[in-house]
């Protein structure tokens, strides 16, 4: 399965695939690799956050106990 940068620290990308397998590398050297990979990170984050704007789950009425 392919994996996806999901989020950065300042010395390691942190990776996830689809079925949850999750891993770390440390951050690339080469400027334009690591442009992708903070373009892919903002990205999935702004899709997280629509699919929350349309699900309700911004708000806390409506949610159930698991706080999803």
């Amino acid at each position: 399965m392919p994996m996806f940068p999901t989020s950065r620290t300042a010395t390691h990308v942190h990776l996830d695939c689809a079925n949850r397998h999750r891993d770390e590398a440390p951050l690339p050297r080469d400027g334009a690799v690591l442009r992708l990979i903070e373009n892919w990170i903002a990205k999935r984050g702004a899709q997280l956050h629509a699919q929350h704007e349309r699900w309700g789950t911004d708000e806390p009425e409506g949610r159930d106990d698991r706080d999803i």
